[in-house]
């Protein structure tokens, strides 16, 4: 009986004391799940795992049960209304304009519904796509040389390596000049940029933030678990990058063949956005040699009760802008500190309004039901449903539950390639010929609910044609994916894997 074997050795105390503990962890862990609002599923299984494994089931619960950053959503969500008293309001309706020119406003709409920002589709002035880091590197630097007055930067990864520390050398230089440089890391993301190695951009004057770090002193629950996925880049308020390239020699050729990668750059309104995003996570990192409390330093706003503050001269972040005449782009960002899940519903909602294409490339495929389910009627109503992955990923527990997936959209009526010659890691989305997606969203549950991730829909018709044919130069360069019978023991490694599919 487990409570025989839980007390057999514990004799310090009488039987009916561990009962009345028992009993007490029973009630409450069952009352503290339920009042979590979860799948009933993994509800369930998190009640049956407290009863079963009291101890260790608290530990895993403590560092990745956590669906919302609870602990941390007053300061986060301090830092969002502080943000919002500079950032750009969006208008109360979609533009006209904007309505005339797509068949795709629902997806605006629904974007904006559930947004707590409600983001607008703005036009830009240009844009740009990039296909790996040996492509984006060159104009992202020139864009560090000639910028006039900001650089704000966030990136998930970033490596000291020869680019990471070429960068880095480059905005100590910026700073230098008189460039206000500041950067958010990942703290996770970046461990391997310890000690010393901000120093000489600190010391020329600019300004390093960690996004999330764990207190020692102060654990919170599930806060290892929430990381930012994002990789962000603005120039004076006015020319952005995104997308899924990170700062490491894996996206260039000193690290070889560079991965394979879809990186964007922006010019003109929607910059402000990504600018109000990245004001966002500022305002919640963690200063580079600081204590973990958040400290109103020289020449800043304080914020409220002691948390976060503005930067001093933040409103020419935002300058004006006349309307421009490039693609009309929507930036939706989401992560674990809203209760609704952004960039998935974007996702299902562009699924479920195609009518002739949905061509999906992603370097892990670990979709949850309904995600599955929008590209399964998709394709049976005789939409062209296909799926990039790479040929090897580089996660084998991610690459095994993801076969499960790939085998079963693959037998619903999807055709899957796979890319032979690098890593792909691309994040982008073809519908129809009039919406693109793509940005730093994964189509996994990581992205989904845990992560905090940005992506851009671009509603063109250009730009959808250039995405859909670097699609179709990748397809040259990749094998069709066949469904087959793995066998018994490939079948229980990957259906093993399929079960930790929520915390992927």
């Amino acid at each position: 009986m487990l409570y025989d074997a839980l007390t057999s050795r514990l004799h310090f105390a009488p039987d009916y004391v561990w009962t009345a503990l028992f009993v007490a962890w029973i009630i409450g862990s069952t009352l503290f799940l339920l009042l979590r609002r979860r799948r009933p599923a993994t509800t369930l299984a998190w009640i049956f795992a407290f009863w079963a494994l009291p101890i260790v089931s608290g530990l895993v619960y403590f560092l990745f049960g956590p669906r919302r950053l609870d602990s941390q959503s007053g300061l986060r969500q301090r830092a969002r209304r502080l943000s919002a008293t500079v950032a750009p309001r969006p208008a109360e309706a979609l533009p006209e304009e904007f309505l005339a020119a797509t068949t795709f406003a629902d997806v605006a709409r629904v974007s904006r519904a559930l947004g707590d920002v409600d983001p607008e589709p703005r036009r830009a002035s240009s844009f740009a796509i990039y296909r790996d880091g040996e492509e984006a590197y060159p104009e992202i630097e020139r864009a560090f040389r000639e910028a006039r007055k900001t650089i704000n930067l966030q990136y998930y990864i970033w490596q000291p390596d020869k680019i990471g520390t070429h960068f880095r050398d480059l905005l100590a230089q910026r700073a230098r000049d008189g460039i206000e440089v500041r950067l958010v890391v990942d703290t996770l993301g970046a461990k391997n940029c310890a000690g010393d190695f901000w120093n000489p951009m600190i010391d020329a004057g600019a300004e390093v933030r960690k996004f999330n770090p764990p207190h020692p002193l102060k654990p919170q629950p599930g806060k290892t678990n929430f990381r930012t996925h994002k990789k962000i880049a603005v120039i004076d308020g006015t020319i952005a990058f995104t997308g899924g390239i990170n700062v490491n020699d894996e996206d260039t050729a000193h690290g070889g063949r560079p991965w394979r990668d879809t990186h964007v750059r922006l010019e003109g309104a929607p910059s402000l956005d990504l600018q109000t995003i990245f004001l966002d996570d500022w305002l919640y990192g963690l200063p580079v040699k600081a204590s973990a409390r958040r400290p109103k330093g020289p020449g800043e706003l304080a914020g409220e009760g002691g948390g976060p503050s503005l930067p001093e001269g933040v409103e020419d972040w935002f300058p004006e802008f006349e309307e421009g005449q490039g693609p009309w782009v929507q930036v939706v960002d989401s992560g674990p500190d809203e209760s609704s899940h952004d960039i998935h519903m974007l996702m299902f909602t562009a699924i479920t309004l195609a009518r002739k294409r949905v061509w999906i490339t992603t370097p892990y495929f670990v979709p949850d039901d309904s995600i599955l389910t929008a590209l399964t009627c998709a394709a049976s109503r005789g939409v062209d449903v296909r799926l990039l992955l790479p040929a090897e990923g580089d996660s084998k527990v991610v690459e095994a539950a993801a076969e499960t997936f790939t085998r079963e959209i693959a037998e619903r009526g999807a055709r899957v390639w796979r890319y032979d010659p690098v890593m792909n890691h691309s994040k982008t989305m073809v519908v129809d010929d009039g919406l693109a997606l793509v940005g730093t969203a994964n189509m996994d549950n990581r992205s989904f609910r845990l992560n905090f991730e940005l992506m851009l829909a671009i509603f063109d018709e250009g730009v959808t044609a250039d995405l859909a044919a670097l699609f179709e130069q990748d397809l040259e360069q990749s094998h069709r994916f066949e469904a087959r019978d793995p066998g018994v023991r490939q079948r229980l490694i990957e259906n093993a894997a399929r079960i930790l599919a929520p915390f992927l």
